[in-house]
């Protein structure tokens, strides 16, 4: 994970969004992408992947370094495809050297079949290792297996399993969590700004609270304090917005 709040902000994107197999572009993936946009969180999202080459492109390359979350949809045909893959195994570098935060989603397929290499994914990287070279499937394989190991979210998609909605829920909190806890600005180091963030949030759990102005000079930490309140409490909403020097862009 990175090991300061500057690396969080100074990344291109937030989130890198892979996924393999038609199986899941148009419904789960689709409705995912979706839901982080409307959060507000930049998601690189390559559609046209799976027509891509066997080589990653340089611009695909630096996306997968310059993005905080590299999230992983794996369904039953991820492992079918070499440029999944090849990213796969970019992404699992990134992690073991960078320090990237790498969250699979086990779509309708068993976690420990990507552990193994069990299931369609034996009989896919067995006509991958008839066509390719030992040293390359080898590193898929690495990768593959390590990725099964990971902490994430197990879709099965059982008659008693939570509604894909539910889990796309989880899945954006849990990354706007993070986020949040991760990009502490500098005001939360203020001497004396918890207990003024304390009363705020109190003012703001009232019911027939509506606007909440902050009055004194200028210099004294009163965007500070509005910047540490607003990081506390917008993940608990579906849209949100933190506006600074209003005046100075009215005039523009």
């Amino acid at each position: 994970m990175a090991s300061s709040s500057s690396s969080f902000r100074q990344m291109m994107h937030q989130v890198f969004l892979i996924y393999g197999g038609e199986d899941t572009r148009l419904n789960f993936t689709s409705h995912l992408l979706k839901a982080f946009k409307d959060r507000g969180l930049n998601v690189f999202f390559d559609e046209e992947k799976l027509e891509k080459g066997e080589q990653l492109s340089q611009a695909l390359s630096q996306a997968i370094a310059a993005s905080n979350f590299l999230i992983l949809v794996l369904s039953k045909d991820y492992a079918s495809s070499k440029s999944c893959l090849s990213e796969l195994s970019q992404i699992m570098n990134c992690k073991k050297t960078q320090g990237h935060i790498v969250l699979p989603i086990f779509y309708h397929v068993d976690p420990s079949h990507v552990r193994n290499i069990g299931g369609t994914f034996k009989t896919s990287f067995g006509e991958h290792e008839s066509k390719r070279s030992v040293d390359e499937v080898k590193r898929w394989k690495a990768a593959f297996t390590e990725v099964g190991t990971l902490k994430g979210w197990h879709i099965g998609g059982g008659k008693f399993d939570r509604s894909e909605t539910e889990y796309i829920k989880d899945v954006v909190g849990y990354v706007l969590k993070k986020l949040n806890s991760n990009c502490r600005s500098v005001s939360e180091e203020l001497v004396g700004i918890h207990d003024q963030k304390k009363k705020i949030l109190g003012l703001i759990e009232q019911v027939d609270i509506r606007v909440i102005g902050l009055w004194g000079m200028g210099g004294i930490g009163k965007t500070s304090l509005a910047d540490a309140v607003y990081k506390e409490v917008f993940p608990k909403f579906e849209c949100s917005l933190f506006l600074q020097n209003i005046s100075e862009k009215i005039k523009k």
